[in-house]
């Protein structure tokens, strides 16, 4: 099955923002998972109220088993609090 999946990641808690550092983080990250490519849009957040930089990871793929236990290890290496994963089923073409 193929899938939509976007990755929502905030920010450096302490800062609330998004350096390159982070970033580079975050593409290393997509980059060894996401082979055939994806998307990153920058954007402001707000978690539990407050505002912050945050990063939606978009991808169209077929269906990643690992995908959570990879998000496991993003969360704990950004020392994040919570990302959150929407994966929606969907029929895609590439033209």
């Amino acid at each position: 099955m193929q899938y939509r999946i976007d990755v929502y990641i905030g920010s450096d808690n302490g800062t609330r923002r998004i350096d390159e550092n982070y970033l580079c983080k975050v593409k290393n990250w997509a980059n060894t998972l996401f082979r055939e490519g994806y998307t990153i849009l920058q954007g402001k957040g707000y978690y539990n109220g407050v505002s912050e930089d945050s990063v939606i990871v978009n991808v169209f793929t077929d269906y990643l088993p690992e995908l959570n236990r990879q998000l496991k290890i993003l969360k704990q290496k950004l020392m994040q609090d919570a990302i959150l994963l929407v994966r929606s089923p969907v029929e895609f073409e590439v033209l």
